[in-house]
């Protein structure tokens, strides 16, 4: 069965400094003509770093867009260019926010936050021994760095404490990667 939509033309662009949105226009498979509303977004990182306790180490800030502090592991947004070495980046946002650097990085493949109107894919990674120093956060982020064992993570992520998604989706790889003994 044939599910692929065909792009016809492009209606309408706003280009924001993070996000572009636009409203295309596309050809159902059945023939009908639909629109699309789709937020361009260049991606991101997310890095689950685990200490040899097998302690994760966490951020709490503030996320204007749910008026909330969320709990969340270590992440950013891709430059531009960046998506060719999306571990260095992972690395930065790392070193960024929590001050710590990793001799190893485990790549734990790619998540789709909002497949039904966005483009962005975030690259999950784990990363291990772990050095720490000193962060180097962005002027306007304010962001409080802690240790959470992996097998509170899990608990916290089964109880709804932990609802951001890249997060859910990491800590639960990692429980089960350490369940199947390869972590």
């Amino acid at each position: 069965m044939n599910l692929e939509e065909k792009f016809i033309k492009n209606i309408e662009t706003h280009k924001g400094n993070i996000l572009s949105f636009r409203i295309d226009e596309v050809l159902c498979p059945n023939g009908v003509k639909a629109t699309r509303d789709i937020i361009d977004h260049n991606g991101g990182v997310c890095v689950g770093a685990l200490t040899d306790e097998e302690e994760l180490i966490f951020i709490k800030q503030f996320r204007y867009s749910y008026e909330e502090v969320i709990l969340e592991l270590p992440a950013g947004k891709l430059e531009k260019g960046e998506n060719a070495d999306t571990a260095a980046a992972g690395m930065r946002e790392l070193k960024e926010e929590t001050g710590a650097t990793a001799d190893t990085l485990i790549n734990l493949g790619v998540f789709y936050p909002t497949c039904g109107y966005c483009n962005e894919k975030i690259y999950l990674y784990a990363a291990k021994g772990l050095h720490f120093g000193e962060q180097h956060l962005d002027r306007d982020e304010f962001v409080e760095v802690l240790k959470i064992k992996l097998s509170d993570a899990v608990k916290y992520v089964m109880d709804g404490t932990i609802k951001d998604g890249k997060t859910i989706a990491i800590v639960m790889k990692l429980n089960e990667m350490k369940r199947e003994g390869t972590l």
